[in-house]
């Protein structure tokens, strides 16, 4: 035996009923394997000793990052929502701004309340900042628009208020603009022609309503052969609002007013129909003004706010739209008098020529 095996102490246990004798001997050998196998065994606590923080704080770290992405997530989605709420914003107060001219100009306040150009919303990506700016800017110019049309006085309007003919003519929701006042390609002729009002297609026999307070100054159907013009909008009221203010109501079915008679916004003064040039139900619908002491047409748009003027500022810097002066007098009209006296559905008929002319709503006079 060697020193290497030679015991250091042993322990030895007897059983009591006899039987073998059990021994544990530890030697120089194994007292050295028992200390490197401990001291591996303490590199190694102390290594998982010293990498814990490490291991924790890597741990915690990420629930930390983890948790910052998705509040990250979050405001950038909500940030999206803001900017699109701005930008929906934005269109609805351009919108109402344009409409606040419009109303301005129709019951005369002074030019430097409407004529100033309201400019398009800032385009889309824009930076909040510009976006911000804008809204503010024009807010302040929409309170400064109510605040004057809060004040105004019936006496600046070419007529009383409760006149103006600012209501829609139909149902909003029937009526579909299929041509605006300016100048257009005629279905019939095929030649470009100035159209003085707007026509808005409808089913037939939807109500068609007085936009102000007037009187009725003609209905029914013109005669063709004095005032063939007038006699292309078939059945047909006119309607005078005073100081020189008039709506004209084309293509009508049924007339449901008489001559001399007064009205008031929203009463019916008849139905939408196929008379006169139109290859579908549609209602033709003009306003005169007053410019320059004549009662000229001009876009009804700038008095029906829910009419679309796709160039409002030169519009209102020219309310005739560019149209030439040369328009149906009312006076030819009021003194051609009614093609049928009494009658309630006037027709005017197409020329058999045109009659398979390329089918629309648009009349042309």
């Amino acid at each position: 035996m060697g020193l290497n095996d030679r015991a250091l102490w042993e322990l030895q246990w007897h059983p009591a009923g006899g039987g073998r004798v059990r021994r544990l001997v530890l030697t120089w050998r194994g007292l050295r394997r028992a200390i490197v196998v401990l001291g591996l065994v303490g590199v190694v606590v102390l290594a998982f000793v010293l990498a814990l923080p490490l291991g924790l704080r890597a741990f915690l770290t990420s629930f930390t990052v983890d948790a910052a992405r998705r509040e990250n997530h979050t405001l950038k989605s909500r940030q999206g929502d803001l900017r699109e709420k701005a930008a929906a914003l934005a269109g609805r107060v351009w919108a109402d701004v344009q409409r606040g001219r419009r109303l301005a100009w129709a019951v005369g306040i002074g030019g430097a309340t409407w004529q100033p150009p309201c400019p398009a919303p800032p385009a889309a990506g824009a930076a909040d900042t510009a976006v911000a700016s804008w809204l503010s800017r024009q807010g302040a110019r929409l309170d400064q628009l109510g605040e004057a049309l809060g004040g105004a006085g019936s006496g600046q309007a070419p007529c009383p208020l409760p006149a103006l003919p600012t209501g829609f003519p139909i149902g909003r929701s029937e009526a579909v603009p299929v041509a605006l006042y300016g100048w257009q390609v005629s279905p019939f002729t095929e030649k470009t022609a100035a159209q003085f009002g707007a026509t808005l297609a409808a089913p037939e026999g939807t109500p068609v309503l007085a936009t102000g307070a007037g009187r009725v100054v003609f209905a029914g159907g013109a005669r063709e052969h004095r005032t063939n013009d007038w006699a292309r909008l078939g059945g047909l009221v006119a309607v005078d609002h005073g100081g020189g203010v008039l709506t004209i109501f084309g293509h009508l079915r049924d007339v449901a007013v008489k001559r001399g008679q007064s009205v008031a916004r929203g009463d019916t003064i008849g139905t939408v129909g196929q008379t006169g040039w139109t290859r579908v139900p549609a209602l033709y619908y003009e306003v005169r003004w007053p410019l320059g002491g004549v009662s000229r047409p001009i876009d009804p748009g700038l008095v029906t706010l829910s009419l679309p003027v796709p160039d409002l500022d030169a519009h209102l810097a020219d309310p005739t739209g560019g149209l030439p002066p040369e328009y149906p007098q009312i006076d030819r009209l009021l003194a051609g008098g009614v093609a049928h006296p009494g009658a309630h559905r006037p027709v005017a008929r197409v020329p058999r020529r045109l009659r398979h002319a390329a089918p629309a709503a648009t009349p042309h006079r």
